[in-house]
């Protein structure tokens, strides 16, 4: 049967248990099986938060910052693939007898190309995001995995 613990935890312990799993999207509940006092049990948690950080490197209320973009507008690339492609299709275009046609052509051309370097961009945006992620979680399942080892060692339930 399960029961509700109405204990008061210190702060300290509240935010880690809160920060610990908002960081892993995994709740960790502890369960004192040895009669420990509220205080003791956030002393204790206080504790293997320290000793969990230091096996496992990795802090979960202080995570390393996610990957930035590169920033740049998302016309920009297009916008300067077409300038680049007009002014080389203007010199072919000035060569074979039109100027004009040959611009529009390699503005057209441009164009389609910078767009192609802009899908690539948000492609290795959207990868190094995932890989980060990905990252993240795995430190955050080791870390918890530490933590709960401590816990356990000290007499609680970890789940």
């Amino acid at each position: 049967m399960w029961r509700i613990l109405r204990s008061p935890l210190s702060l300290a312990a509240g935010l880690t248990l809160l920060v610990a799993s908002a960081a892993g999207a995994q709740q960790v509940f502890v369960y004192p099986q040895k009669g420990q006092t509220p205080q003791q049990q956030a002393a204790d948690q206080g504790q293997c938060q320290q000793w969990a950080q230091q096996q496992t490197g990795y802090n979960p209320m202080a995570p390393p910052p996610p990957p930035q973009g590169q920033g740049s507008a998302p016309q920009g690339e297009v916008a300067r693939g077409a300038v680049r492609g007009a002014a080389v299709g203007a010199v072919g275009g000035a060569i074979a007898g039109d100027a004009g046609k040959g611009a529009a052509v390699g503005a057209a051309a441009g164009g389609l190309l910078g767009g192609m370097r802009r899908n690539d961009r948000i492609r290795q945006e959207e990868a190094q995001t995932a890989n980060y992620q990905a990252q993240n979680s795995q430190a955050t399942a080791t870390f918890n995995r530490a933590y709960a080892a401590c816990l356990s060692g000290r007499g609680y339930t970890v789940q």
